[in-house]
């Protein structure tokens, strides 16, 4: 029986990368009703469905501009109105693999090259009214897509196991020309060379390490896309 060769099995992360895009944003602030510190403003949201954490963040911003969030309209000196928390599908994202030298493998890398993955279109909408006269005062709108606001990078794990392909051939072909048949009809002669194994590898399914690609994974990713863009938004306010 020849020596059989040592096998192994690697275990690679591969990381993908794509390119991100700023927010786009648009905000227009009127000089007729300046915005002073210590006054009201009202959260109308009757349009959206605006979570409690997003809520508690405009709060929080609107405290750092020393405006005060009250429940009554009536008493407010400003509405802000929530007009849109949109999502739209967006076309797929090519993520390229950015670490494909720990392959070394040009088969393997072209193999692996790209993930595509879902992406959707977030966009935020607001207006700040001034209560007594109706005017608008301020508005604005941001957007970004999934794909450039995810900042975990995207990881696969990836095994490759050594296995000998033709290692039943070979043990057949010994046990065949080591029969007692064989031996007997062969007498001195010396025994057929028998053949090399051959070694191949397999790889693995990519087993997702971070990141999110698939539809679930990218839908999840929503709620917080709508609060980073109201954040963003909310701070372009300026304050008298």
């Amino acid at each position: 029986m020849p020596v059989k060769p040592s096998l192994s099995e690697r275990t690679y992360v591969l990381e993908y990368q794509v390119d991100h895009q700023q927010p786009r944003v648009k905000s227009v602030q009127l000089p007729a009703h300046p915005v002073k510190r210590g006054q009201s403003v009202v959260i109308e949201s009757e349009q959206v469905a605006l979570t409690d954490r997003l809520r508690n963040r405009l709060v929080a911003i609107f405290n750092d501009k020393s405006l005060t969030v009250i429940s009554d309209a009536k008493q407010a000196d400003y509405i802000l109105s929530i007009n849109q928390l949109d999502i739209s599908e967006a076309d797929e994202v090519d993520y390229r693999l950015s670490n494909s030298h720990i392959l070394g493998d040009e088969r393997l890398i072209e193999e692996f090259a790209l993930r595509q993955c879902s992406n959707i279109s977030g966009s935020v909408s607001m207006k700040l009214f001034h209560r007594d006269s109706k005017d608008v005062v301020w508005f604005a709108k941001s957007s970004l897509d999934t794909a450039s606001f995810q900042r975990n990078p995207l990881r696969y794990q990836l095994t490759i196991t050594d296995y000998i392909d033709n290692l039943q051939q070979v043990q057949e072909f010994v046990q065949t020309h080591n029969s007692p048949d064989a031996l007997a009809k062969r007498g001195e002669k010396p025994a057929p060379k028998a053949p090399q194994y051959q070694v191949l590898s397999k790889t693995s399914a990519l087993e997702k390490v971070s990141g999110a690609c698939n539809d679930t994974e990218v839908s999840a990713l929503v709620p917080d896309l709508h609060y980073y863009l109201s954040g963003i938004l909310l701070e372009k306010i300026n304050i008298n």
